[in-house]
């Protein structure tokens, strides 16, 4: 196998996908495939609510976050969600373009359902992460009279550094998508929850530490005894800071 191939590997560990999966997340929010062909997940809000938009993480797709939406539903918030391409059902190889533009298509799909910039909460875990913080640094989360809030969740800094991370390979000339949150953040203004495993042995901690320390309006949780991939087991702390987030945008929508 060529180092290339390896580190295309190692970025996009795309999972088995098991339609029998997708049937259960079904029963939570309705799938519409976009005229470009985006698969986006959709339960409304109650009235007056938010809603969380979730980018999940490489090693995910929709069949797997059913958990997350219910936690969210239950909390009485709206949820979203989008597949990328390559993964799931949708058609296509992931890409960090491709990604980002379908990305961009599920949240103007969701503009088009009538979700608010202001009952916005851009949610994107690990990748998921830095789609979020690249849309955000894009303007895709605010307009002349709204702004939406966002949460990036076990956030790199760049794949370059994941890379070299977990391999002996110099990723100079192999790494062709850099992901490199670490500069988008430098254009983001939006309010911003950062939330960080504080035992997450895949992304250390202290990545998320220096993007916090980049944004003019973040606020980060390190929750104590979580990995990587727990955060979001009861009794979650993840989910309550979450869910907190995403209720300040009701008061300020009644103050505005």
């Amino acid at each position: 196998m060529r180092p290339s191939d390896l580190v295309r590997r190692l970025i996009y560990p795309v999972p088995v996908w098991l339609p029998r999966r997708e049937e259960s997340i079904a029963a939570l929010a309705a799938s519409t495939t976009t005229d470009n062909g985006t698969v986006v997940l959709h339960h409304r809000a109650p009235e007056g609510a938010a809603t969380v938009t979730y980018l999940h993480g490489n090693g995910s797709d929709l069949s797997t976050i059913g958990t997350i939406a219910q936690l969210l539903r239950d909390s009485g918030l709206g949820f979203a969600a989008f597949e990328y391409p390559g993964y799931g059902p949708h058609a296509g190889e992931p890409r960090q373009a491709a990604i980002l533009a379908a990305a961009r298509d599920g949240l103007a799909h969701l503009r088009g359902a009538g979700v608010s910039l202001r009952r916005t909460v851009l949610v994107g875990e690990s990748l998921g992460s830095s789609v979020a913080a690249h849309l955000a640094a894009e303007g895709q989360l605010r307009s002349e009279d709204e702004t939406g809030r966002l949460v990036l969740i076990s956030p790199f800094t760049n794949m370059a550094a994941m890379v070299r991370r977990y391999t002996r390979l110099d990723p100079r000339g192999l790494v062709s998508e850099p992901w490199a949150t670490d500069v988008t953040v430098r254009s983001i203004t939006e309010p911003t929850l950062v939330i960080h495993g504080a035992k997450d042995t895949l992304v250390p901690p202290a990545m998320s530490r220096r993007l916090a320390a980049e944004l003019p309006r973040a606020t980060r949780i390190v929750v104590p005894d979580r990995k990587h991939d727990n955060l979001w087991e009861p009794p979650s702390e993840c989910l309550a800071a979450v869910v907190d987030f995403a209720r300040s945008t009701d008061t300020e929508a009644t103050e505005a």
